[in-house]
């Protein structure tokens, strides 16, 4: 992740105090984990909707969503790109990563 904010500019954000803060990102993938790093004060997981199997609580029944998620919006030991950004997860894909 480190490596990652390196390339892509994100540190020179940060020391801009700029870290999404009053930003939702929108994730259309195979779901989303309400793990600890988008929980930690209060879910910023501002929105959930399974388009596949029409359930109403988050969850990822393949890990590409929240593996996206983290890169995005982790606030944890590893910060994302975004750390302080709402999530708006969109579940299109099934558990197989098909849509």
């Amino acid at each position: 992740m480190n490596i990652v904010r390196q390339r892509t500019g994100t540190d020179s954000a940060y020391k801009q105090n700029l870290y999404g803060s009053g930003i939702g990102i929108a994730v259309l993938d195979s779901g989303i984990y309400p793990h600890p790093d988008f929980m930690n004060h209060g879910s910023r997981i501002t929105a959930f909707r399974d388009f596949i199997n029409h359930r109403q609580t988050p969850y990822d029944d393949n890990g590409h969503g929240t593996h996206v998620g983290g890169i995005l919006c982790a606030n944890g030991r590893m910060k994302g790109m975004a750390p302080q950004a709402q999530l708006i997860a969109l579940k299109v894909l099934g558990k197989d990563g098909g849509g």
